[in-house]
């Protein structure tokens, strides 16, 4: 904070919270666009420390089964990292990218076009723009006052304008947009740009996402489908949050978070992942948390408003095909068939025959990528 020049007179940016003790100094924490004030006195990380913090993380990813990815909010830094790597060959495991909307050379990466390498470990079709903070820091933008905080609403990151310059810019150059909103108030904002711009760009076969989609109004949870519009969600956000959610909203506009069940049942197609490193990457832990709505010590008894369940199929489906269908590539990734790629898992158990309850223990021996073992003796 020193570096960076904060103080007690230092003003909360636009869309951005500098928290502060009862003396009004600031305590060092910084909830979203706050961030910035300290992350821009950080030197970057080189192109060679990227590369090695890439290939870190891929590694570690393949032993927890993972064969793909979706990185979301990717600079060009970082995209010229990735690219480095695959002089050296394909990638460990496949890495579908978004493209920061926020990056400076934002415009020349959508000139670019679509990226897809000749394994089809990188992908780059899609772009990633954030509305709102999250729910724990109350930087989630509500409609209505947080139930834990008389006269706050949260955040929304950017002004309309400049969100639909976002959104308007991917959607003309023929990029996916994927648009982060947790809140009510920031889901319905994203919802409707999108409606808006869909028509204008006549760009309704994109596959535009919401990223958590995480507190709806009713009347929002059915324009998901009615708008093509896949909500990419995480299952172990409700199992983390069940401990806080109601106090932050309450319990009328609990009935529509982490909404799976009713998005499902209006015709959404949901696409499931685990936010990390904010989540463990552990996609059994997602698995087990879908089908039961409890964490690993089965609590609450009978789940977390169980009737948002999926089954396990359901579940394993939004892990595999539909997430594979949410990055445009159903036709190579996301089951085991003819003419897609050899991508799979050997595990120590087989995750449909036991109790759901034990899901989240199943170990992973090995983890393949294209026909090459990249996990596992």
């Amino acid at each position: 904070m020193e570096i960076a020049g904060i103080t007690r007179d230092t003003e909360d940016p636009d869309g951005g919270q500098i928290l502060r003790d009862a003396n009004g100094d600031p305590t060092g924490v910084f909830v979203d666009n706050a961030m910035a004030l300290i992350r821009d006195n950080i030197p970057p990380a080189t192109i060679e420390e990227q590369k090695f913090a890439l290939m870190t993380a891929m590694n570690s990813l393949a032993t927890y089964g993972l064969t793909s990815v979706h990185d979301a909010g990717v600079g060009s830094s970082t995209i010229a990292a990735y690219k480095e790597l695959l002089e050296d060959g394909p990638l460990p495991i496949r890495v579908n990218v978004m493209l920061a909307a926020t990056d400076q050379f934002y415009t020349e990466r959508l000139a670019e076009g679509h990226f897809r390498d000749s394994d089809d470990t990188l992908t780059i079709n899609s772009v990633k723009i954030a509305a709102d903070g999250a729910l724990g820091s109350r930087g989630a933008a509500m409609i209505d006052d947080y139930s834990d905080m008389a006269g706050h609403r949260g955040l929304i990151l950017h002004s309309e304008e400049r969100m639909h310059y976002f959104m308007r810019a991917a959607m003309n150059a023929g990029f996916q947009v994927n648009t982060h909103a947790i809140g009510d108030a920031a889901n319905k904002l994203v919802l409707d740009s999108y409606e808006l711009l869909i028509a204008e760009t006549g760009s309704s076969d994109r596959r535009h996402r919401v990223e958590h989609a995480q507190i709806l109004r009713y009347e929002d949870i059915v324009r998901f489908a009615e708008l093509g519009v896949i909500p990419s969600m995480q299952a172990t956000h409700a199992t983390s949050d069940k401990n806080m959610a109601v106090d932050r909203i309450g319990d009328v506009r609990i009935q529509g978070a982490y909404a799976w069940r009713k998005l499902m049942d209006a015709g959404a197609l949901i696409a499931n992942g685990s936010d990390f490193p904010v989540e463990s990457p552990n996609p059994f832990f997602g698995l087990h948390a879908s089908v039961t709505r409890q964490d690993k010590d089965n609590d609450p008894v009978g789940g977390w408003y169980p009737e948002e369940r999926m089954t396990d199929e359901e579940a394993f489906a939004s892990f595999t095909l539909d997430a594979a269908y949410s990055g445009f590539q159903e036709e190579l990734l996301g089951s085991l068939a003819p003419s897609k790629k050899a991508d799979f898992i050997l595990l120590d158990r087989d995750i449909f025959a036991i109790p759901d309850s034990e899901i989240w223990q199943a170990k992973v021996l090995e983890t393949w990528v294209n026909g090459v073992r990249v996990y596992g003796d």
